[in-house]
């Protein structure tokens, strides 16, 4: 078997190497500033501190889906957040995004007749590693959805906000990144390519960045469960090819042009429906 070989730092879009760096009890200052860089637009007041929460969000009757989240956490006043870290495509990924905001509210809610549906205000921040349509001139690295009223849209409810970072807009080279904000984005991107922090980046927070995502800091129960995750990642990407290659093929014989968009979606809606990996490989041929 190839020797996998891994620089100093993990890759930040992965899950777990996310995770690691935003959901540390020991540094919750650095998801902390990551909420308030995003949502400052959307929040009332900065946010001065939050309690991680059990990402896992049972279903409310048995029937129901379960929701694990990224991260979740709430702040002194009980608005609640969840942060997500998306690294593969998916078709119906507001959607997802406004489920699990759903799943978020349904478990705040108090039980007793004497309670009124004033649930906390919700915050979804989702990082996507691909990009995706949001509609006609939607073209900006960080978007955002909430509810308005269609009779004067300067009227906003505030109950539920989105944002999704789309991380391939970003194009600023390193030393254009000047904010905290541009540099935040630029390492969660390019972190893993580097063997030293950029010398101007020299924010404290920045600096324990890149002290959690460093391969010399993890465990070895760690780093084994990045390396798992980071070749099943890779396989993932080898069968979305080649599902693009399939579809693309079959659309060919066919005299249509979309056969290479019908295979990505076969493929999104196995991965989607908790199909496991080898049941994928043998639908789509590689076994």
């Amino acid at each position: 078997m190839e020797k996998i070989t891994l620089g100093r730092y993990a890759q930040l879009t992965q899950d777990l190497a996310f995770k690691r760096v935003f959901a540390s009890e020991e540094d919750k200052d650095l998801l902390v500033a990551m909420l308030n860089t995003f949502l400052e637009c959307k929040l009332a007041h900065p946010i001065e501190n939050v309690d991680i929460k059990n990402p896992y969000i049972p279903g409310q009757t048995p029937t129901d889906r379960d929701a694990v989240l990224d991260i979740h956490c709430q702040d002194a006043e009980g608005n609640r957040f969840i942060t997500e870290m998306q690294i593969l495509p998916q078709k119906h990924f507001i959607q997802r995004a406004i489920f699990y905001s759903g799943t978020s509210i349904a478990s705040s809610g108090k039980k007793g007749i004497a309670w009124d549906f004033n649930f906390p205000n919700h915050y979804s921040l989702n990082f996507l590693d691909f990009d995706m349509d949001f509609g006609p001139d939607c073209n900006g690295v960080v978007q955002y959805i909430s509810q308005r009223n269609d009779e004067n849209l300067n009227v906003r409810y505030n109950y539920l906000n989105l944002a999704f970072v789309v991380l391939p807009r970003f194009r600023k080279g390193v030393n254009e990144c000047e904010s905290f904000g541009d540099q935040l984005i630029y390492s969660l991107r390019h972190a893993h390519e580097f063997e030293e922090k950029p010398a101007h980046f020299k924010s404290d927070l920045l600096d324990r960045l890149y002290t959690r995502a460093e391969f010399a800091n993890f465990t070895s129960m760690e780093y084994d469960q990045y390396l798992a995750r980071f070749m099943g990642k890779n396989d993932r990407y080898a069968q979305l090819a080649y599902a693009e290659e399939r579809g693309e093929a079959r659309g060919r014989a066919e005299g249509r042009s979309e056969g290479r968009a019908e295979g990505r979606e076969e493929l999104f809606s196995l991965l989607e429906s908790g199909v496991s990996l080898t049941e994928a490989k043998q639908k789509f041929g590689l076994l």
